[in-house]
């Protein structure tokens, strides 16, 4: 019976329900029927126990694998079925992490003693709950009470039996980077916020989406009043960005919309940089610096653009009073040199394309040196700005007025139709400049020289333009000053013989073409020869004898007077030191100084070699210097004189009576001698003035005891008359002609054999002139 039961029981346990149910309806009695049923439940619960087995061991591996903390908790009850506390049944060996204890300390322990502040924070209610009502429970919270291994954790309580299943998530890590991303997040935020330049953010299309505080007060708009609802261009010149969609080349339209010109230099991850001018919410406009980037995704696509932009008006007006300084006069506030040049240019492009003329007047101011040398350079600032003012009354709002130089001025006129024209401009221009100025109570009257010169009729460009007007002023100071001279095709050859002229000079000293000539001064007492002026002299081999006023202004002029001047020196010197030696006479040897050496640093220097390397005596030179010079009272001009006197050099003024003088300077120069000059002598005889003039300068010498010498006498009255008002000393054509060093020499002793100075016209002068003396008594 057993056999055959054990191998039922087998097949029942192999087969379905149906099968079974078959099975039982075969076997006949009751009890093999009780058994059958006894074995069959059995049989399943071994089965259940072993699938039961199997879950278990499955949970367990999944609970130990898991990377959060898992726990069970077993609710307990009081009397009265209320939930007491929770007992803890299982925990996973991340739990032991965790909490920092193993499972032998936790097992059993019930969750009010293992954390009893939970208690009181709520968290055993909200369990309970759980269990109560089934509805599971998630939620993070930060660990304060160093319970667990975690600062942050996340808790998902589901009800399990009588009981929870909890897991416990640490999520310090990522709590930790949402609160650097938050930090991050307000800390960009700030920093957009509190940026001192204006940030403006777009979509793609251009639609604004965000601005800060600075674009605010840039702007004048408040955030509402556009993120999301107007275009970035809507603070943009709309002129000016329609301006910048065209190409200047073709002609056409390169871009159609507004923050497409904007953003048109803009790729991905670079910026564009401009200048723009920004409308305000009042219509006001400001220049701005206009900085856009685009903005891209991880995948490299835009997905909107920052703008920055920043307030330039002040670096624009300092980058305009810089422009304005370095292209205009500081003076005058007129157009300097190289401005004038642009705009001449342009008027004559202008011209050319219009078929028009443009006329440049080059004015010169005449005698400006001898005023600004005489009453001081803020006295001579003063007389350029008025006549910087009146140039700008006399002429067009169209026309350019520039200062190119210390005196000289250009004023360019376009748009001129005739010659007609051009000579009433001229004309109005020396009249406007005319009237006289007041200065520090001094009523001065200045003149000009106006030179012009016509395009297309005399020039073909702005260089030749220009040039051509300046020899026409040169042309007409030479005629006289106070008038005006337009260029003409005879001035062309005037200015290449000047060139020319210039070139032959600069090659003179070394071709031994200049030389000196000696006009003897005599006195007008005793009619002996006291002394003698160097004159310079040039001999060309192809122009022959150029004359002293056509080339010593010219070296003047170009510098070329300094080492001419260094060479005159010299050889006054040694030729002066030779006739006395040869003459057996005290000569005093007078070299002029013009105004050009007088500002030469090693002058005294050139003077004490000259007289080192020649053997003249310092008390036989005398260095004649203008009376303009003079009147620079400048502490370097004193003390280049006062070292000059302390070589033992003489000074004498030359010219004396035609500029501002004043008898103070001569006491403070501690002057030896005055040179009236030639015009008062000439016009003595007819004129009273000039008589009054000599009289008054001689007397006025004498009582500061200081010698007159009369230059450029010429006729026998002239020196009768100077002889008889007491001069000194004489000198002029009437008395000798000028001669080199060795016809200076046998005229003296021609002079000295006959026992007296031979003038021009035959006479002698000392037996003569000695008796004339004596009558005048």
């Amino acid at each position: 019976m057993t056999v055959p039961v054990c191998l039922a029981l087998g097949v029942i346990s192999r087969q379905n329900h149906s099968l079974y149910a078959g099975v039982l309806s075969s076997v006949a009695g009751v009890g093999v029927l009780s058994a059958l049923w006894s074995l069959w439940q059995e049989n399943n619960r071994n089965v259940a126990r072993k699938g039961a087995a199997e879950a278990h061991s499955k949970f367990l591996a999944a609970a130990e694998t898991s990377l959060d903390a898992f726990s069970i908790f077993e609710a307990v009850r009081d009397k009265s079925d209320t939930i007491i506390d929770f007992r803890i049944q299982y925990v996973n060996a991340n739990a032991e992490k965790m909490t920092g204890k193993t499972r032998s300390q936790l097992l059993g322990q019930m969750f009010s003693t293992m954390m009893p502040s939970n208690r009181p924070g709520g968290l055993f209610d909200r369990y309970r709950k759980v269990v109560e009502t089934g509805v599971p429970l998630s939620e993070e919270f930060p660990v304060t009470q160093g319970q667990l291994n975690a600062s942050w954790v996340r808790y998902q309580v589901v009800k399990l039996g009588d009981g929870l299943a909890i897991t416990c998530s640490d999520i310090s890590e990522s709590k930790e980077t949402q609160e650097r991303y938050e930090h991050l997040v307000e800390f960009t935020d700030s920093v957009f916020q509190n940026a001192p330049f204006s940030i403006v953010a777009t979509d793609t299309r251009g639609l604004i989406t965000a601005m800060n505080v600075a674009a605010e007060k840039l702007t004048g708009y408040h955030r509402e009043d556009l993120v999301g609802k107007a275009p970035l261009t809507i603070l943009h010149d709309e002129r000016e960005l329609t301006a910048k969609a065209w190409d200047g080349d073709s002609g056409a339209v390169r871009l159609r919309d507004g923050f497409d010109i904007l953003t048109a230099g803009v790729a991905a991850g670079e910026m564009e940089e401009t200048e723009w001018t920004l409308i305000r919410r009042d219509g006001t406009r400001t220049p701005i610096n206009l900085a856009v980037r685009a903005v891209t995704s991880d995948a490299d696509e835009i997905t909107g653009f920052v703008s920055i932009a920043f307030d330039i008006t002040e670096r624009r007006q300092m980058l305009d009073y810089v422009t304005h300084l370095a292209t205009h006069d500081q003076l005058t506030g007129l157009l300097g040199r190289a401005l004038l040049r642009d705009r001449t240019v342009e008027a004559v492009e202008r011209a050319r394309r219009y078929g028009t003329k443009v006329a440049v007047f080059m004015v010169d101011l005449d005698q400006f040196k001898r005023i600004n040398d005489s009453l001081g350079h803020s006295a001579g600032d003063q007389l350029l700005v008025e006549a910087a003012n009146r140039l700008r009354r006399s002429v067009r709002s169209t026309d350019v007025v520039a200062r190119v130089g210390g005196d000289e001025f250009v004023v360019v006129m376009p748009d001129i139709t005739s010659v007609a024209d051009v000579e009433q401009c001229a004309a109005n221009l020396v009249s406007k400049l005319s009237p006289e100025i007041s200065i520090d109570e001094h009523l001065v009257n200045v003149t000009a020289s106006v030179g012009v010169c016509i395009y297309p009729d005399f020039a073909a460009d702005a260089k030749h333009l220009l040039k051509r007007a300046d020899s026409a002023m040169y042309a007409a100071k030479e005629n006289g000053r106070n008038q005006h001279q337009i260029f003409s095709e005879d001035m062309l050859k005037e200015t290449a013989d000047r060139l020319s002229m210039e070139h032959a000079l600069r090659h003179a000293l070394a071709n031994h073409e200049l030389s000196l000539h000696y006009q003897p001064q005599i006195s007008l007492t005793t009619g002996a020869v006291t002394g003698m002026e160097a004159l310079l002299r040039w001999t060309h081999p192809r122009l022959g004898e150029i004359s002293p006023a056509q080339f010593i202004p010219l070296a003047e002029e170009t510098g070329l007077i300094v080492p001419i001047g260094e060479w005159a020196f010299m050889t006054a010197c040694r030729e002066g030191k030779a006739l006395q030696d040869e003459l057996g006479m005290d000569l005093t040897v007078s070299v002029n100084l013009s105004p050009r050496q007088f500002q030469q640093r090693n002058l005294v220097q050139v003077i004490e070699n000259s007289l080192a390397a020649s053997g003249l005596a310092a008390r036989s030179l005398e260095i004649e210097i203008t009376e303009n010079m003079l009147m620079v009272n400048s502490g370097g001009n004193l003390d280049k004189l006062q070292k000059i006197r302390e070589l033992g050099a003489r000074i004498s003024i030359d010219d004396f009576g035609t500029g501002f003088c004043s008898f103070s300077y001569l006491l403070q120069y501690q002057v030896d001698r005055l040179k009236i000059d030639q015009s008062f002598v000439k016009q003595a005889g007819t004129d009273p003035n000039a008589a009054a003039v000599v009289r008054t300068i001689i007397a006025m010498s004498h009582g500061l005891n200081i010698r007159v010498v009369a230059e450029g006498v010429e006729t026998d009255e002239q020196l009768r008359f100077l002889v008889r008002r007491k001069c000194d000393e004489a000198q002029g054509n009437f008395i000798s002609r000028p001669a080199p060093a060795r016809d200076f020499g046998a005229m003296l002793r021609a002079t000295a054999n006959n026992g007296a100075m031979h003038t021009a016209n035959g006479r002698w002068l000392t037996v003569e002139h000695q008796m004339m003396h004596e009558r005048l008594g």
